[in-house]
């Protein structure tokens, strides 16, 4: 009930137009604030005899008009005339010779465009002039701009224009208005947009069992948010649905191990028993051999299961590897299983000396294992299997070489995987060894890689793991 309540008071979310036009109309209707706070600025100045109206110029230029006449060009004076006042006097109508003025050259030459009845100024601050003339026919021309000069005169030409500080501080007051605005809903924006790079990081790390991602209050943005809730709980039920699947997997592999550990372990004794019978006969001894090869053989299927089963159960420490020793067990073992398959064996070792790797020993010595037997297992009898070790970029590499019938393009890209059997050109396997050679390899910062030998027929796994070359 509480829920439903605070739902029913959040207000509505806006849409993303509806967003963009009320921050239009809030830029106009204060922008049309400031400037009606400049204007009631100016009248305030006006009022207060700071500055004079914009139309003081023509009301100097109209009363000089009334007196004007009553003057000749020897009696006139400049002093008789408002400050305001800026003139030219010609010497008569039609005529360009100026016997007086107090403008400046650019005025004067703005004056002159009046005096021949062309515009100046420019659209935006026009020249307007009057005329009269005097009593002996010389004529005066008074100019003049609507502007808000100084009241007190000694400070027109010290400081700036005020009508150009005016226009100045009203641009300054509409960036204002129009920054204030757009920061206001920048804010508004951005809070919405974190809340979607919230959202947005919290499933890239993972959690997704969080608390749900709340509102942008913007429509659309809202959508977004929710599109990615229902894209979180999607991931999350599919992780847990992985999780089961993997969980049950791996009770079912534990389990498989479990019963086959005991029937193997009778297996391997009745056939020891026989191969210690001395009165046993040379075919039933051999048979006795293979009993034992096939069941050490199911035993390091079952330590595979066992590690595909439960990964970090069993991982044992990184310690310093004697690569030596190594290698000479890895190409024992090689030799062992090519001998009773009718296989050639080779070793070829460029490893430097000395070379310094930290490693589990145990579980590397099982990769490289797993590879040889792979290799065994794939080559028909009369062919070769190689093992070679390698140095090179940091890191150490063995690789395993048969003349089998080397991987499908399939088992290329998939072989590895869990529990994969899907190459018939390499046999019956139960899809563990390469998995496992993997694992280890990734465990010790390194990778297997398979490939087929070409132009020559064969397969070549192998893996690597980091070392160094020092003492």
């Amino acid at each position: 009930m509480q829920k439903k309540t605070s739902a029913a008071r959040r207000p509505r979310a806006a849409t993303l137009p509806g967003v963009l036009a009320r921050y239009l109309l809030l830029t106009a209707a204060v922008c049309a604030l400031a400037a009606l706070a400049w204007w009631y600025l100016l009248a305030l100045l006006v009022n207060c005899g700071l500055v004079l109206p914009a139309n003081a110029a023509e009301q100097a230029a109209l009363a000089a008009l009334e007196t004007l006449p009553r003057h000749t060009a020897q009696t006139f004076a400049e002093a008789d005339l408002d400050p305001l006042c800026r003139y030219v006097l010609f010497a008569g109508a039609g005529q360009d010779t100026v016997l007086a003025t107090n403008l400046d050259s650019r005025a004067l030459a703005q004056a002159l465009c009046c005096w021949h009845g062309e515009p100046a100024g420019g659209a935006f601050y026009p020249l307007f002039s009057r005329r009269a003339t005097l009593a002996d026919g010389t004529v005066c021309l008074l100019v003049y701009r609507f502007s808000m000069p100084y009241a007190i005169p000694a400070l027109r030409g010290r400081l700036p224009d005020f009508q150009v500080l005016a226009m100045l501080v009203l641009a300054a007051l509409e960036l204002l208005a129009v920054a204030l605005c757009t920061r206001r809903t920048a804010r508004r924006l951005a809070r919405a947009a974190a809340r979607l790079e919230d959202a947005a990081g919290q499933i890239g790390a993972g959690l997704l069992d969080g608390a749900p991602f709340g509102h942008a209050d913007i429509r659309e943005l809202d959508a977004a948010l929710q599109a990615m809730q229902t894209l979180r709980g999607q991931l999350a039920a599919s992780l847990r649905s992985q999780w089961a699947a993997e969980q049950q997997r791996s009770e079912q592999i534990a389990a498989l191990t479990h019963d086959l550990k005991t029937p193997l372990t009778v297996i391997s004794g009745h056939a020891e028993l026989l191969a210690e019978d001395a009165a046993l006969p040379p075919a039933a001894r051999e048979s006795a051999a293979a009993i034992l090869r096939g069941a050490a053989r199911a035993q390091r299927h079952l330590a595979d299961l066992r590690a595909a089963a439960a990964p970090g159960a069993a991982d044992e420490a990184f310690a310093p590897l004697d690569t030596a020793a190594f290698w000479a067990e890895r190409c024992a073992v090689g030799r062992a299983l090519c001998a009773p398959a009718q296989l050639e064996f080779a070793a070829q070792s460029a490893l430097p000396a000395p070379l310094c790797c930290r490693a589990q020993a145990g579980r590397l010595a099982r990769a490289v294992d797993n590879l040889l037997d792979n290799a065994v297992r794939c080559t028909p009898p009369g062919g070769k299997v190689t093992l070679t070790a390698s140095f090179a970029g940091g890191a150490l590499r063995f690789a395993v070489r048969d003349t089998g019938p080397g991987f499908t393009p399939e088992a290329l890209r998939k072989a590895g995987q869990l529990l994969y059997t899907g190459d018939a050109a390499r046999g019956a396997h139960q899809g563990l060894g390469l998995y496992f050679a993997r694992t280890v390899a990734e465990a010790h910062g390194g990778g297997l890689a398979l490939q087929n030998n070409t132009p020559a027929p064969g397969a070549e796994a192998a893996l690597w793991v980091r070392a160094e070359t020092g003492g």
